[in-house]
């Protein structure tokens, strides 16, 4: 009678402790897929704007000579988008790194950044010609990302993730070529778009 006790309570602590198990692994990629949401779409927001900085630097150009006006005016066009926005570019291209190598454990480091690159590089252009298209661009294809993480089999397994997690330091060996990459689209682009507005129409 005794050992009949003791496996049934054998037998129902593993059930209990396997429903725990589930239980916490669902809350860690529940939380997961909370915050991928969260952030892609505050990354949509950003990125699909053609003008991502609003500061506005130019307020403060107030001079009455010709020369200084023309002087702050470069100055400031040149922390605007020249110290400023390659900061937010590599923070937006960094979260987004980590996301698509967090949902993609096969992938190596060189793909996830090439990945991460071209998206946020077509994003850019995207938004100089049509910021509705951007903006779609910007959201659907990372939940596309995540769709087809959580239907791949092997994606809910916590040891997978944790061995995932630790592999983000090694993302930031080689990313200031991509980031520099990045920032030649921008450039050319708001060139572009300079003389768009100079000699053409300006159309959204």
């Amino acid at each position: 009678m005794v050992e009949v006790m003791d496996l049934f309570q054998n037998i129902t602590n593993v059930s209990v402790n396997k429903q725990m198990n589930l239980a916490f692994i669902l809350l860690i990629f529940t939380t997961l897929i909370v915050v991928y949401s969260i952030v892609i779409f505050y990354f949509y927001k950003f990125l699909s704007k053609k003008n991502i900085i609003e500061l506005n630097l130019y307020q403060y150009n107030q001079y009455e000579n010709p020369a200084l006006v023309k002087f702050f005016a470069i100055f400031f066009y040149l922390v605007e988008y020249v110290i400023i926005l390659p900061v937010l570019t590599f923070m937006w291209f960094g979260i987004l790194s980590i996301l698509v190598l967090l949902l993609s454990p096969h992938l190596s480091m060189e793909t996830v950044l090439l990945i991460s690159a071209a998206l946020v590089a077509s994003i850019r252009v995207l938004s100089y010609i049509n910021r509705y298209l951007a903006a779609d661009v910007a959201k659907i294809a990372p939940f596309n990302f995540m769709i087809i993480a959580v239907t791949t089999p092997d994606f809910f397994n916590l040891t997978s993730l944790i061995a995932r997690v630790h592999e983000i330091p090694n993302l930031f060996t080689d990313v200031i070529y991509f980031l520099i990459f990045i920032m030649a689209i921008e450039i050319i682009m708001r060139t572009a778009d300079f003389f768009n507005q100079l000699f053409g129409k300006d159309e959204d």
